[in-house]
């Protein structure tokens, strides 16, 4: 394994490792924002998304949406838990 990441190689792999990366660290941001404001967040995301779009940045477009999208699906996982939870009580 390389000791720093100016020695991973540029390839796939290491392009999807980043953005799995981005993705946990927003996951875990996005944890201690009220549901409101992760709701806001994930509008912003897809608004930066859509701007990239239109400068026709389409791989930054398509891994702010891989995001927004991964943010959503936790969230929903979070809120069946939770409900689950309730229900057991």
């Amino acid at each position: 394994m390389p000791a720093r990441h100016t020695e991973l190689p540029l390839n796939a792999a290491s392009l999807n490792a980043v953005v799995d990366a981005m993705t946990v660290v927003t996951l875990c941001l996005t944890q201690i924002l009220t549901q409101e404001q992760r709701e806001r967040f994930g509008r912003d995301l897809v608004t930066m998304a859509e701007i990239a779009g239109r400068k026709g940045n389409l791989e930054l477009t398509s891994i702010l949406l891989d995001v927004r999208a991964s943010v959503k699906t936790r969230d929903e996982e979070l809120d069946a838990a939770n409900a689950a939870g309730d229900a057991a009580a």
